[in-house]
């Protein structure tokens, strides 16, 4: 058999280099290829399945079948949520998938998209045709926006970027959605009009050489940098930004996209928002939110489902939502989580996409009988297989495909025949991460392995065997590794036993030596020698005696292979280092460090290499915790080094509050075989009690710290460690050179033996605990539970859910809880109108479990949990302590809070915090609270105490709280209702003074701050009052002072009004009758003199010019005219506006004068008529000119002073107006000699007409007659072009020619039905038939002189030169003229009657003319007739 007749390898499906879904925009001819060669895969292969992965609570689909479910989704067929996740891995090819269905829905109707059908019908033919079926059913694409999530932009602009550009690429009109943000329409308006006079501002901002066009068109598609550059120079001219106004929002945006452009009837079916690497966009918009926009991700989100029956979201992340929460920093969390909560909700997917699966879909079966026939002679000899394979490569066991023996016959066998189910296990084990290859790399290989063998016959049953891939390319990609000190030496060993050998192998030795080289790359484990070579038969496909033969072969007579009995398994041998010498230097460098050195490396680097950070345990849970604090936090000792690293670790240990930081302490000691083990522990107890003691800490209850004694009692253990730490850190960079290839091997191969050890010694369970209690042997974990229950035997529930970390939304909740306990606002009415999440939080700690509420919803004093209730015992018997005079004593905070927390309660922050908060709320009335000796309110300290999410120990440390008795609250109280009905000003600021010589005696009773606090707020209030009002009269009567001395009648008016206005306000209770005399006599002398100075000041006020007028005129009746109008003098007032009104109409004329001349000048630097200028620019610049010339006209005789001016204004409106006018009779000349064109003599003239013509189409916009004719004129001239391209046609002979000139004329002709051509087309015709008729002239007399021979000539021809010229004859092209080819055919009979003279010769030379296929013809037919004449 060929196995190329049985089965086609898809090669043109193979795609090179990462996909991006950008490509759809970007680079559309690179999106197309791309989605043209994605290769689908079916249920039938179906290679991952739910096992293979960590969480299996998400669906597990196809590709196919998943694309199939998308589009029933969007076409209706299957009702469900507008959304859709779809998790795949890095490099599975997610991305090229979101491109391909990009592609498929937004033009469904292309080759590309018929050729993705096939592709997909290939995968699952049923798939293909209920697909295809869907896209048929209707003709309209989806709006499809393709969001490539690894590029950092505003979310909201860029969905509206990509829908005003993908309905332009469409050709459908965006007004209505640009009608959304008219800002861009005044920033494109704007461009319009003022890009040629702002030129050099405009190429600043978008560099040399922009456009008009360009910058316009980018504003179209509402472009944010670019509006915001126009914008930048609009502010710079106009001097305000462009207006931004509302209706901006995505939400309106995406409903107006579906409701005018998506549904029956419309341009589309819908709206597709596919956004390609959302997780990373996740991180970007909490890291970024300026730049992605606040909320944004929330607002797609719900605009999505507001318009769900016309818009769908699908998205593809690489791993859960909420893996995300725990890449970004802990700060950023809590606002990451809000997304991932809404998104984390909606329907997800995990789409099973693996290189087996990719194989399988690409072989294409020919002959699919035939090939069952041939899988089934490959099971028979192999059927043994599986369990072979388990054995020999452990980790097949983590892929359910390999291990299922339903899917390994389906998939591997089955599917991927013709490769051996060893061929496809080794392309997966190099390509995955840190190997030999990549996914496409390994198709590569596969693609040219198969080019190369598919022709080849087989014997049937044949596979692809692993040997068979292993070409020199993998070998150079081995080679490639090792040079960077990856996978030892193996390949260049290879290659060294090639070049010594290569003539001398055979060709099983040579397939038996590529075996060994494959399974050491591949990481093969194998049990003995013979075992070994079962695996070898199997990688070469060769029977056990020809494998055994070539093994002895290459062992015996070639010294190319050794077996390593240590590591089981053959080695080549090349000129390299062998491995024996490698493992015999560790072992010499490895003895060489001594114990002590031994154990210090277990000390310092035991954590890193073996990963244990933590001991996690189940006790929290148990006890009904849910906080992440019931752990042990781990560290690596030695005996030597065991006591200041327990102080430390106690030390540590009594300031651990944080919900997440650990409670317990876990010592690994490791103890050398020179130690004894009873002598060791008798160590290790000593150095806990007096590190115990030394803390001030007793071993009843204890502390949770245990030490695990690992008792190397052989070495083994420390040997390893040497061994490690030496490929680790001890090597040289001679031995790293030397032994490079070895190194990186041995060192994984080491670490899981170190990790297998430790576990070992682990289990031995020498545990010596921090405490008196005796705890029972048991596994690890249950012992260290049993040290946290004897070191915290009053430990208090505490069921609040969701404290993952420590600054999540729980600590958000529990702040909040916290905050209303202390307030004494906590209630079970107060608990209902939480949030769901907080109230279920709330009423499992405090009402379900700690039971704080009476029967009316009331807070208790007494939990009824007996546990909560004795800690409360506790906090209270420390509260009613007293000194010998029986005065209560302060109890600090912080003190109550270590007490909480240490044993043996040993709460946490939150839970000692709520504590605190449930014990000082229920007893308010009786307790003052005090900060730094000063009586506060709780109000007042709490947002100190409580700055965030936990109790801040340094405001608690400077805090107390105090008892009250029943007589110093009658003091206060007395006090309190005095200054309650104090009025005035003066007596509140005496009554706080009073207050604060109290507080000296007695703190604030807790229950009267807040009264207190508001009293003194109050006497604040009445003391800045008073202060305010001596510095307002020294300002007033400094005014009227300066006012007076400088003749300065504003100024006084000013102080006087001041005084009037405090007088006004000095009527009510709060002053006494001292403070309104002191302002009554300086008002009355301050109108007194106002009055006197008035009539000489105000005939003489004038503005400095007619520039400043409305200054003036704001000064003058806002400032001068409302201080006489306060001081009530009506006369004054009067007088003063008569004056304003009649200096401000006189200045105004003069203004509007100004502005006109003003304006006319800027019309003369800015307007200047060009070649360009459209008509209707011109005639409105016109208009301006006949108004301002009323305007100058009018005010000429009125002037006065710059009556000179406007003459001058005149003489520049007229020059203006006549270059206008001339700018209008050109246009008109122009469109004239367009009109009288009569010769047309190349393309060049016709391109020169058009771009007249276009010119013109824009220089008479708005006047729609002379519109019509040009564009009619445009339509003739696209004619003649199309008639000039077809007449240059040089295969028409001349009466073609004739005809085809009528009939381009008549074709003009009739274009225009109802009138006629514009331009003469006769003339025009005419010229077009003399200027190409001239050319076919000229070419006709070049060929002939160049190819038809003089007759006489002919006759002295060779027979070669004769056919020669006799075919060059033949191709005579058609526009000779009758005379040339009556010239060319006397020259073809001159040929053939030379070609009959040689006979022979010619026909010699006309069999070497022929084609080779009839060459062989002819001469079978000459040896029939030879046979014919020969037998007769």
């Amino acid at each position: 058999m060929r196995l190329g007749e049985l089965v086609t390898f898809r090669r043109d499906l193979l795609f090179s280099g990462a996909v991006q879904v950008g490509w759809l925009e970007h680079d559309r001819s690179l999106a197309e290829r791309a989605a043209r060669h994605y290769v689908f895969h079916g249920p039938n292969y179906h290679g991952v399945s739910d096992e293979d992965l960590d969480d299996s609570t998400h669906r597990l689909v196809d590709t196919a079948s998943f694309t199939q479910d998308i589009l029933e989704r969007l076409s209706g067929a299957t009702a469900d949520e507008p959304f859709a996740l779809a998790i795949a891995g890095y490099g599975t090819g997610k991305s090229h998938l979101a491109l391909t269905l990009a592609w498929l829905l937004s033009y469904p109707d292309s080759d590309t998209s018929r050729q993705i059908l096939r592709n997909l019908t290939m995968a699952d033919c049923g798939i293909g045709e209920t697909v295809d079926r869907m896209l048929a059913s209707t003709r309209e694409p989806f709006l499809v926006v393709a969001i490539n999530g690894m590029q950092d932009f505003d979310l909201s602009s860029e969905i509206t970027r990509q829908i005003l550009l993908a309905l332009q690429k469409h050709g459908v009109d965006t007004e209505r959605l640009e009608s959304l943000r008219p800002r861009f329409q005044s920033a494109a308006k704007f461009t319009l009009s003022f890009f040629e006079p702002l030129r050099a501002e405009f190429e600043a901002r978008f560099g040399p050489g922009c456009t008009v066009d360009s910058i316009a068109e980018r504003l179209r598609c509402q472009d944010e940098d670019a509006f915001r550059d126009v914008s930048a120079i609009f502010e710079a001219k106009m001097g305000a930004p462009i207006h931004a106004v509302g209706q901006e929002s995505l939400h309106d945006f995406i409903r107006v996209t579906k409701d005018v452009y998506c549904g029956p009837g419309r341009p589309f079916r819908g709206l597709v928002i596919l956004f390609d690497e959302f997780g990373r966009y996740l991180e970007f918009a909490v890291q970024k939110p300026h730049v992605a926009g606040s909320g944004a991700l929330q607002q797609l989100f719900e605009c999505v489902q507001a318009n769900a029956e016309g818009v769908f979201l699908l998205c593809f992340i690489q791993y859960e939502l909420r893996a995300y929460i725990s890449r970004v920093a802990p700060e950023l969390r809590e606002d990451l989580n809000r997304y991932v909560t809404r998104y984390d909700a909606v329907r997800k997917v995990r789409l099973s996409i693996n290189l087996e699966t990719l194989i399988a879909n690409l072989f294409e079966r020919a002959e699919p009988a035939a090939v069952e026939r041939q899988v089934a002679l490959a099971r028979q000899s192999g059927g043994y297989l599986q369990t072979s394979l388990r054995r020999w490569f452990p980790d097949t066991q983590n892929h359910a495909l390999w291990v299922d023996p339903e899917r390994f016959e389906r998939v591997l066998r089955d599917g991927c025949w013709p490769l051996h189910p060893l061929s496809t296990w080794m392309l997966c084990k190099l390509s995955s991460v840190g190997k030999s290859l990549q996914q496409r790399s390994a198709l590569s290989l596969l693609a040219d392995t198969y080019s190369e063998i598919q022709g080849v016959d087989r014997a049937d049953g044949h596979v692809i065997r692993p040997v068979d891939l292993c070409n020199q390319a993998l070998i150079e990609e081995f080679l490639a590794s090792e040079r960077y000190g990856q996978q030892g030496a193996s390949a260049a060993n290879y290659e060294s036993v090639l070049e010594r050998y290569q003539q001398e192998l055979s060709a099983a030795e040579r397939a038996v030596l590529k075996a060994v080289l494959l399974s050491s790359k591949i990481g093969a484990k194998v049990a003995s020698k013979e075992d070994c070579l079962g695996l070898l038969g199997e990688l070469t496909g060769l029977d056990p005696s020809a494998v055994g033969s070539a093994v002895r072969a290459l062992e015996g007579d070639y010294g190319a292979l050794e077996w390593n009995e240590r590591l089981r398994q053959y080695e080549i041998a090349g000129d390299a280092v062998p491995r024996r010498h490698f493992l015999t230097w560790l072992d010499s460098q490895a003895s060489a460090v001594d114990a002590a050195s031994r154990a210090a490396i277990f000390s310092r680097h035991g954590s890193e290499w073996l990963e244990r950070r933590t001991y996690e345990t189940d006790f929290g849970s148990d006890s009904s915790i849910t906080t992440q604090d019931w752990k042990y936090a781990i560290h690596f000792s030695h005996l030597s080094e065991l006591t200041p690293q327990i102080s430390f670790a106690l030390q540590e240990w009594a300031e651990a509050r944080a919900v997440d930081q650990p409670k317990g302490r876990l010592f690994y000691c490791y103890v050398g075989p020179e130690s004894d083990l009873s002598a060791a522990e008798a160590l290790v107890r000593r150095v806990l009690r007096e590190q115990m003691a030394s803390c001030g800490l007793d071993l009843k209850p204890g502390a949770p710290l245990a030490v695990i004694l690992l008792h190397d009692a052989d070495g083994s253990f420390g040997q390893k460690l040497a061994e490690y730490w030496v490929l680790w850190d001890g090597a040289g960079g001679q031995d790293r050179e030397r032994y490079g290839a070895f190194i990186k091997d041995r060192q994984s191969s080491l670490l899981q033996e170190i990790e297998e050890q430790f576990a070992s010694l682990e289990r031995e369970r020498r545990l010596i605990f921090a405490c008196d209690t005796p705890i029972p042997t048991a596994r690890v974990k249950r012992m260290l539970e049993a040290l946290f229950a004897s070191v915290y035997p009053e430990r208090i529930p505490f069921p609040f859910d969701g404290f993952t970390t420590a600054r999540g939304n729980a600590a958000k909740d529990c702040a909040d809880i916290m905050r209303d306990l202390f307030a004494g606002s906590f209630s079970r009415d107060k608990l209902s109108t939480y949030a769901p999440q907080k109230k279920n939080r709330a009423y499992n700690v405090l009402d379900g479990t700690w039971g704080v509420l009476n029967r009316d919803g009331s807070l208790r004093s007494t939990p009824a949990d007996m546990a909560v209730r004795h800690v409360s015992d506790i906090l209270e018997g420390r509260l009613k302590q007293t000194d010998r005079a029986g005065v209560p004593q302060r109890v600090n905070l912080g003190d109550m809070l270590r007490l909480l927390c240490a044993p043996p309660i040993g709460c946490n922050l939150a839970s000692a915090g709520l504590l605190l908060a449930l014990f000082i709320g229920a007893r308010r009335g009786d307790l003052s609270l005090l900060r730094a000796g000063q009586a506060t309110s709780i109000e007042n300290w709490l947002p100190q105490a409580l700055p965030s999410h936990y109790l801040d120990v340094t405001i608690l440390d400077s805090t107390e709280i105090v008892a009250t008795s029943g007589t110093e609250l009658s003091e206060w109280r007395r006090l309190l209702d005095k200054w309650d009905s104090e009025m005035t000003f003066q007596g509140r600021v005496a009554c706080e003074r009073a207050a604060k010589a109290l507080a000296d005696r007695i703190p604030v009773p807790s229950e009267l701050y807040y009264r207190y606090e508001s009293r003194c707020k109050d006497s604040r209030d009445a003391a800045t009052r008073l202060r305010q009002f001596d510095e307002d009269l020294d300002n007033a009567l400094e005014k009227i002072e300066r006012g007076i001395s400088r003749d300065d009648f504003p100024r006084l008016s000013w102080g006087a009004a001041s005084l009037a206005e405090m007088a006004r306000k000095l009527e009510g209770e709060h002053w006494t009758p001292e403070e309104r005399n002191r302002l009554n006599q300086p008002l009355a002398q301050a109108r007194l003199q106002i009055q006197q100075l008035f009539p000489r000041w105000l005939p003489v006020q004038r503005p400095r010019s007619h520039t400043q007028l409305d200054k003036w005129v704001y000064d003058m009746r806002r400032l001068v005219g409302a201080n006489l109008q306060t001081l009530g003098l009506t006369e004054e007032c009067a007088a003063l506006e008569e004056h304003v009104q009649q200096v401000e109409l006189q200045n105004r004329e003069i203004q509007k004068v100004d502005e006109a001349i003003g304006q006319i000048r800027e019309m003369e630097r800015g307007n200047r008529p060009t070649d360009s200028t459209p008509i209707a620019t011109l005639d409105a610049w016109l208009d301006s000119l006949g108004n301002y010339r009323v305007l100058l006209t009018t005010a000429r005789q009125r002037a006065g002073a710059i009556h000179q001016e406007i003459l001058q204004a005149l003489g520049q409106l007229a020059e203006l107006e006549s270059a206008y006018k001339g700018q209008i009779t050109r246009h008109k000349e122009r469109l004239s000699a367009l009109y009288e064109i009569e010769e047309v003599r190349g393309l060049g003239d016709l391109a020169n007409l058009r771009a007249e013509a276009a010119a013109l189409l824009q220089i008479f916009v708005g006047r729609e007659t002379d519109l019509s004719d040009l564009k009619a004129i445009q339509r003739e001239l696209e004619l003649v072009e199309r008639h000039f391209r077809r007449l240059q046609d040089e295969t028409l002979t001349d009466a073609a020619f004739q005809t085809a000139l009528s009939e381009c004329l008549h074709e003009t002709k009739d274009a225009f039905p109802n009138d006629d051509p514009p331009l003469e087309p006769e003339m025009i015709y005419n010229s077009i038939a003399d200027a190409i008729g001239t050319q076919r002239r000229q070419r006709a007399e070049e060929w002939v002189r160049a190819n038809v021979p003089d007759l006489r000539a002919i006759t002295g021809y060779s027979a070669e030169q004769a056919h020669a010229c006799f075919s060059k004859l033949r191709q005579m092209p058609c526009l000779l003229s009758s005379e040339q080819r009556k010239q060319v055919s006397d020259a073809l009979s001159a040929c053939e009657q030379r070609l009959g003279e040689l006979e022979v010769d010619g026909l010699f030379v006309r069999f070497r003319a022929l084609p080779r296929p009839a060459q062989d013809v002819f001469l079978q037919r000459i040896r029939d007739y030879i046979g014919e004449r020969l037998s007769t």
